[in-house]
């Protein structure tokens, strides 16, 4: 039963981070696995340490919370109206003349970093022709969250140890926290701000990313710019701030010079509420918040392989869920979930 598995706050530090232990997905029922998306839900960050779960098993586990979540490929076929998805691939596949080149290198790396099941790998290990097997390959990763600048960003991020993760760590900044530490005066300015994000090259990566590089912008902020409020929620009804240090590139009514020191003050401030998780395992399996939590990864180790999947919290998270306050971005986001979803239906399912 979910009474016999050992459940502990991270810290006294971090309000919304816990670590699981004694589960056994061999014995594990669907009512013990919603019960655990419920926490997951109170909290941002969830880590089943020593976890038993097989890589094939990830989208089956994963998906009863709710479905994958990737906006690319609505992203590159809307250059192609008319052209089904499946057709936009595989000319991709070919290099066919027809899809732009930046195109046929994203879709390209995404099979070529294909994990059972609907997983990506996330690994440095290449195949004979010396190609990357894995996304996010090479060294260390800077703070991010992922599709940062996009209204309909993916809400979690569900990630699972593999082999060689000993010695290397997922880190998170906890957004929520500093927000509620701060003054009521300070949290009322943040809650109206919007934030321009735009794809800024080298700041996801400490090594070159190379051939990756675009598929990272497609991925993070297909848009030249994009506007988002500062303040939203997470699935969980949290509050906190959608504050990607990798995209955030300026404020709506601030100079350049007012922004830049804006975002000098909210780093140092978040950076009292950093903490890294290094694994004592290969196994351990991480599912964290995309809304309103950044993370990071230390220690650049060889070999190093895991399986990750953006995710929907969809049948736990709370009624009527929508991450925005401000009706204009909340009807975007509806309006724009709803063409990721017949995009998804009319394409793959």
């Amino acid at each position: 039963t979910i009474e016999r598995i050992l459940i502990m706050k991270v810290s006294s530090k971090h309000n919304y981070a816990v670590y699981i232990d004694d589960v056994d997905f061999n014995h594990m029922t669907d009512d013990q696995w919603m019960e655990i998306g419920k926490i997951h839900m109170n909290n941002l960050v969830t880590i089943i340490r020593d976890c038993n779960v097989e890589p094939k098993e990830v989208t089956n586990w994963v998906t009863k919370w709710g479905p994958l979540r990737y906006s690319g490929m609505l992203n590159i076929c809307s250059h192609y109206p008319g052209v089904p998805a499946k057709e936009v691939i595989s000319k991709a596949i070919r290099s066919d003349p027809s899809i732009k080149p930046e195109h046929v290198d994203v879709i390209k790396q995404r099979f070529k970093t294909k994990g059972p099941n609907g997983t990506q790998r996330v690994t440095d290990i290449k195949d004979k022709r010396g190609d990357y097997t894995g996304i996010f390959p090479d060294g260390e990763l800077k703070w991010h969250s992922n599709e940062a600048g996009n209204h309909i960003f993916a809400p979690g991020v569900a990630l699972l140890g593999n082999q060689n993760m000993k010695g290397s760590s997922t880190g998170f900044l906890e957004t929520a926290t500093f927000y509620e530490n701060i003054s009521e005066s300070f949290r009322s300015e943040l809650d109206d701000m919007i934030v321009i994000h735009r794809h800024k090259p080298g700041m996801l990566h400490v090594k070159d990313l190379g051939d990756q590089d675009e598929m990272m912008r497609i991925n993070m902020n297909p848009e030249p710019e994009s506007y988002l409020p500062m303040v939203i929620q997470s699935p969980g009804g949290i509050k906190g701030m959608h504050y990607s240090i990798n995209t955030v590139d300026g404020i709506v009514g601030m100079s350049k010079a007012e922004s830049n020191k804006l975002f000098q003050d909210i780093n140092m401030g978040l950076h009292s509420f950093k903490w890294d998780h290094w694994y004592e395992n290969d196994n351990d399996w991480l599912f964290f918040d995309n809304s309103i939590t950044n993370h990071r990864r230390l220690g650049d180790i060889p070999g190093r392989l895991a399986f990750r999947i953006q995710q929907g919290y969809d049948n736990i998270q709370i009624k009527d869920y929508n991450p925005y306050f401000q009706k204009e971005h909340a009807d975007i986001y509806d309006t724009k979930l709803n063409e990721l979803n017949t995009f998804m239906a009319e394409n793959f399912d």
